[in-house]
């Protein structure tokens, strides 16, 4: 079953033009992630951080790698 992340209308990838520059990669976030087969959101890094700091920084993506302690690590480094 597909369901719409809680974050779809507010998220930077679905909103702001050239966010994600590679047209099908973004595509490819929105199909996966933002409407996946069983709540795919769960999933996605970005909302994850979010979930867990209120915000989420640009350089996240959904597929990233890092864990929360690493996002919050390199925004205090970003300061």
């Amino acid at each position: 079953m597909k369901e719409e992340c809680p974050n779809f209308s507010g998220c930077q990838i679905v909103n702001i033009k050239d966010f994600v520059a590679d047209e099908e990669k973004k595509q490819a976030y929105i199909d996966t992630y933002c409407h996946g087969e069983n709540a795919g959101y769960t999933h996605c890094k970005r909302f994850q951080t979010k979930k867990a700091l209120n915000f989420c920084p640009n350089f996240v993506m959904p597929d990233s790698p890092w864990s929360i302690d690493e996002i919050m690590e390199k925004c205090e480094n970003e300061e």
